[in-house]
């Protein structure tokens, strides 16, 4: 896919770079001191710190006036989410810049998937160093988003990462006791992702969940499935959390969905399929995978997407769509 370079060559000696933060993200709570000193000794940066997300679409408007080379988004994924949705929806821009974003949050899988990893100090050096020095048009890549519309009549929400069933319901086990604790990230997640599986083979004394209410999910022109299930994920990104790719990747779409039936032997197929290399390629009793620009799910079970919790509408899909797509700065090759 063609990537837009107009705003990076557009010819400044010194490219202006532009950052929204958002102060309430998990690690800006701590860090953001240092992303002030960097933004104070470089000359070629406009740092908007927002007032509440709701002043979000000032700085959009503040900013394309100023015809940036890139913008980057320091905050978690519930931020990103939100910069995304206003790039979309209400987008002031003229040419929108290559976007790149800081791991100011708990999950960061958006950042992640696109190389940005580690101290978000350490990553803003790395984007400046890489935008002064000429190389920003080789570090760009294009990719699609996916745009929620829950059927109630308000704006479409936009992200990277769908899950509702056993997804939504290891957010709410790992908030609950795992960051309660104040645990590192990463160890929270090992611990939340063994409580799952454990629950789904029946070793644990919560054996809900990873089983959801029932459901129905329609992939337009290609399947109808109707039950409960243990996962049910659809992404636009490469890699997720432990660098898991549950999903077949070719051309037929920019939403790349799975979903699981619930039980402990399905998940023991669907485990074994992704360590083959079978997963999405070859036929697992159980498992569901396509890639389509657009999935329905209907149901009771909350959904997430890039760590927010939405409820549905009961009698109302949640329609996702995956045809639109952005400009990305990536530090993966």
């Amino acid at each position: 896919m063609q990537v837009d370079t107009k705003t990076v060559n557009s010819g400044a000696v010194v490219p202006l770079v532009v950052m929204i933060s958002n102060p309430l993200s998990t690690t800006n709570a701590r860090s953001l001191d240092e992303i002030r000193a960097i933004v104070e000794s470089s000359a070629n940066v406009v740092h908007y710190e927002l007032d509440g997300m709701e002043t979000l679409q000032d700085a959009m408007e503040l900013f394309a006036k100023a015809n940036p080379a890139m913008l980057i988004i320091n905050g978690g994924d519930g931020t990103i989410g939100a910069a995304l949705a206003s790039l979309l929806h209400k987008n002031p821009f003229t040419v929108i810049p290559p976007i790149a974003f800081l791991p100011g949050g708990k999950t960061n899988m958006t950042a992640a998937d696109l190389g940005f990893k580690g101290k978000p100090a350490k990553v803003l050096k790395k984007l400046l160093k890489l935008a002064q020095s000429g190389d920003l048009p080789n570090a760009l890549t294009r990719r699609n988003l996916i745009e929620m519309d829950m059927g109630d009549g308000s704006p479409p929400k936009v992200g990277t990462f769908f899950g509702t069933a056993g997804i939504v319901r290891g957010i709410f086990w790992c908030r609950e006791n795992a960051y309660a604790k104040g645990l590192p990230n990463a160890v929270a997640h090992i611990w939340s992702a063994y409580k799952l599986i454990t629950s789904a083979l029946g070793l644990s004394r919560n054996k809900g969940l990873m089983v959801s209410d029932p459901m129905s999910i329609t992939v337009p022109g290609s399947a109808r499935i109707q039950g409960r299930y243990s996962v049910v994920i659809a992404t636009t990104l490469n890699r997720l959390l432990f660098g898991l790719k549950p999903y077949v990747k070719d051309n037929k779409g920019g939403l790349r969905f799975s979903a699981a039936e619930a039980g402990a032997s399905t998940l023991l197929r669907s485990f074994v399929a992704l360590l083959t290399g079978r997963y999405g390629v070859s036929y697992v009793r159980g498992l569901h995978v396509r890639t389509n620009n657009e999935v329905r799910v209907e149901g009771t079970d909350p959904v997430t997407l890039d760590g927010e919790i939405y409820q549905p509408t009961p009698g109302v899909p949640v329609v996702l769509r995956g045809d639109r797509a952005l400009t990305f700065v990536t530090f993966r090759k």
